[in-house]
This record gives C-alpha cells, structure tokens and sequence, in this order.
C-alpha cells in the first residue's frame, strides 16, 4: 500500500530558506515583524537565527521581568547582602549573558555600534551583580575573567558611534584612550590565563582602532597650516613661508 504523503506543515521553513540563499557576506538582516517590533534575522547555511532587538534576545521573559538579572535584581532589593545566589540562578545568569554576548557580536557587525554598546553596559551590570551576591568565589571569576573583553567591546563601540553619527574623531580616541588605560589598571584574577587573555586581546584590538582613527582624523588648521609651512620652507619659497608664520601666529594669539 503507497504511503500516504503529509500536507505541508506550516512549521516548515523551506520557503523562507530558498528565498534566502545563504551568503557569507550578505547573511544579517534587521526588518519589522507583523506586530510591529523589531527583529534580527541571521542566515546560516542550514538555518535562520532570530534575534529580538530590545530586551531579552530570545523574547523570553523569565517570571514576566525582561530577563533573569532583572528578576534577581528585584529579590536582592528586598533581602539586601543577605541575598545570595545558588548554582541554578548563577547558571541561568550565565545563559542570559551569552545571549547578550551574541547579540552585541551581531550588531557590532552591522554597526550599530549604540545597540552594542547597549548590551556590552548590560553584561558589564551582569558581572557587578553576580559580584555582590554570589555564594562561591568561583562563581564570581566564572564570569569576571571575560571583564576586560566586554570592556574593550564597549569602549570601541561608544568610540565608533561618535564617528559614524558625528564625525567625532576627537572624543573617540578619548573614550579609547580612556577604556585603555582602565582595562591595563584591572586587577588580574590570581592564576587565571583567560583573564589575561582577554586583557591582551582587547589591548590589541583598542590599538589597532586608536592607528586607524589617528589616521583618518581630519586635520586641523593649524595642523594643515604647518605642513605647508614645512613644504614651502624645503622649496625655498620663504615669502610663503612668512605669510603662513604669521597666519600660525594669529591662531595662536587668538582665545
């Protein structure tokens, strides 16, 4: 007897997937759902990621609050320091955090660098928490060894805003400069290798933005005013020369 074939059942995806091919390049996308909210979509060779933009990646809603940390948060405030948190809290924290650690990656990637820096702020308040009220020591470095990642995570991000949005390159190598000499002052976890990993890592990373931004900043006047003196002193043409001392000179005297 001929099996029988099933309808299609309207869980299957295979639609959605031949209308999105998978390509390295091309395989995030950001759109508004039917309701009206804000997803991200990513495409993988085999399948789609869905990722929610605000509040928790995954859309749950641990309790009704917008994440677990929210729902430890609220319990810490009526038992003050007496609050403590078990295996079982520490690992739902831990989960939460790597859901928001995949998201910042993504919008890094697409350059919302305020999104990233968004989620990055949340983790680091993550770690804080989970400093206050953990029960084992242990439980504390599980997450705190990753601190001078999400930190050099954020201060790149709150850094790449201020290009995109304005062109800022002065406050970005501030707020660089800033996180690197925090994250080269955080005390190292006592025999942990990752901790110094990701202390190394972020340095470098911060470094590297710092060359590429010092190298794209717009010059200044005056900084434009001296080059031209120097071109015009090497060709000899010192009547040049003088008209742009003088010009450096009204810059200087001026408030």
């Amino acid at each position: 007897m001929k099996k029988k074939s099933r309808p299609p059942s309207s869980d299957d995806i295979s639609s959605l997937l031949r209308s999105w091919t998978y390509e390295e390049e091309n395989n995030i996308r950001r759109f508004r759902a039917r309701n009206g909210r804000e997803v991200i979509q990513v495409r993988l060779p085999l399948g789609v990621e869905q990722y929610e933009l605000n509040g928790r990646p995954d859309g749950m809603k641990p309790d009704g609050h917008e994440s677990w940390l929210d729902v430890y948060r609220q319990q810490s405030d009526v038992y003050g320091r007496e609050f403590v948190l078990d295996d079982d809290a520490l690992e739902r924290l831990v989960n939460e955090g790597l859901l928001f650690y995949h998201r910042y990656l993504l919008f890094f990637q697409m350059q919302e660098f305020e999104l990233c820096a968004r989620d990055t702020s949340r983790n680091l308040r993550l770690l804080e928490f989970v400093g206050e009220h953990a029960g084992k020591e242990e439980h504390v470095e599980v997450l705190e060894q990753y601190r001078p990642y999400i930190k050099g995570m954020l201060v790149m991000a709150k850094a790449l805003h201020k290009v995109k949005e304005r062109s800022d390159f002065h406050n970005a190598i501030r707020i660089l400069t800033q996180g690197k000499e925090e994250i080269e002052g955080m005390p190292s976890l006592a025999n942990n290798e990752i901790f110094e990993f990701e202390r190394s890592r972020a340095l470098v990373k911060i470094n590297d933005l710092l060359q590429q931004l010092e190298s794209q900043m717009p010059q200044s006047l005056n900084d434009r005013l001296e080059k031209k003196l120097n071109k015009a002193i090497e060709e000899e043409d010192y009547e040049l020369a003088a008209q742009l001392r003088d010009r450096l000179k009204t810059l200087d005297d001026e408030p």
